[in-house]
């Protein structure tokens, strides 16, 4: 898996490329079932994508398909958000404030990969603490591909990843304090803030616009250096 996504985010394999499995066993000088394994694993990350009867292809999203994703995403999610701050337990606290930290850890050395799926089971903590699993499960089938789009721009563009985890502390404050207004607001913040820039759209066009997103900007473009949430 770790060529295959180096060869990901270097750009040797480009989005809505096919996959042949055959090449890539030959090229690596590894067996099939290493390759399909490889690929089951990016495929749940959202780094490919899986279409019955054509193959396997590294995810692209069109502008439409981002689009159409983070509106679900955004009305799905603080659906969950809030469901998650009022059935919350002490047990399920602590494992989201570990899976904060596997960001901090993995933003702390700019591993855009790593802090993508990092990223990516923070947020199914907070689904699968909703308590509802069919939420669960088409959240999952929305967003597992935006958190690739985003983390191969990154790379593309070498973002420092340090404020990217910034965002993701008020979602786990307002869990904290069990408080269901608080948790949409901020998951509507993070979502919109860390999507906006990769897009010439203004989500407000759909959703009105947030108060919590447009102070949240202001602190995460003012943060500079902060130091790292640690638990």
């Amino acid at each position: 898996m770790e060529l295959l996504r180096q060869s990901i985010f270097a750009g040797k394999l480009s989005p809505g490329e096919p996959i042949h499995e055959t090449r890539l066993a030959r090229q690596y000088g590894v067996s099939q079932t290493t390759v399909r394994e490889a690929l089951t694993r990016l495929d749940h990350a959202g780094f490919v994508r899986r279409i019955p009867k054509k193959g396997t292809f590294v995810t692209q999203l069109s502008v439409d398909e981002l689009r159409e994703h983070l509106r679900l995403r955004l009305l799905l999610e603080t659906l969950a958000a809030a469901e998650a701050a009022r059935r919350v337990t002490p047990e399920s606290l602590a494992e989201l404030e570990r899976r904060l930290q596997a960001i901090a850890e993995a933003v702390a050395v700019n591993d855009y990969f790593a802090s993508a799926l990092a990223d990516l089971e923070f947020h199914r903590w907070i689904w699968l603490c909703s308590g509802d699993r069919t939420l669960y499960r088409i959240l999952d089938q929305i967003t597992a591909p935006l958190f690739a789009f985003i983390s191969i721009r990154r790379s593309h563009g070498n973002e420092d990843l340090k404020r990217v985890v910034l965002s993701h502390q008020p979602i786990a404050e307002a869990l904290q304090k069990r408080d269901q207004e608080a948790a949409r607001e901020a998951i509507r913040a993070h979502i919109e803030n860390s999507y906006l820039q990769f897009l010439r759209f203004d989500l407000g066009t759909l959703f009105p616009p947030s108060p919590a997103a447009l102070r949240h900007a202001g602190e995460i473009l003012g943060a500079g250096e902060e130091t790292l949430p640690r638990s």
